[in-house]
């Protein structure tokens, strides 16, 4: 039980983020461009992309069906937006995570980084606990 209400917060927290972005892709894309590692078009593609795929791979955590495909995929986001964050970091760039919506004000790089490494945590332990054990 307590394994199923993991898997509906982690997927959810994603559904969420998601629908914010949808819901103001424009200010997504101003997002993603200060983070300045993406040129357009692809930061555009990226903008219109990535937040289906949070709320699909979110729903396929929530729901068990294809599971692991949701896990993988948010997983290998949290690695991805973990390493941007880091990169902006390092070169001194002040940034707007568009991650729950658009803001006008710099993210802290430490609270997004522990909020990212906390999601990862939380997603490494669900596919650790959800592989069936091989008994012998």
């Amino acid at each position: 039980m307590l394994r199923l209400l993991l898997h509906f917060f982690f997927g959810g927290v994603f559904v969420y983020a998601g629908l914010l972005k949808v819901a103001d892709p424009m200010s997504f894309l101003d997002d993603i461009r200060s983070f300045d590692l993406l040129g357009d078009p692809w930061a555009a593609w990226l903008a219109m992309g990535l937040p289906w795929l949070e709320i699909l791979a979110g729903l396929a955590v929530m729901s068990g069906f294809l599971r692991s495909g949701g896990m993988l995929i948010l997983n290998g986001s949290l690695v991805v937006f973990l390493i941007a964050i880091c990169l902006a970091w390092w070169r001194g760039i002040d940034i707007r995570c568009g991650c729950f919506g658009h803001s006008d004000a710099t993210s802290s790089y430490r609270d997004l980084i522990l909020r990212d490494v906390l999601l990862l945590l939380a997603g490494i332990v669900l596919v650790w606990h959800g592989k069936p054990r091989v008994r012998s």
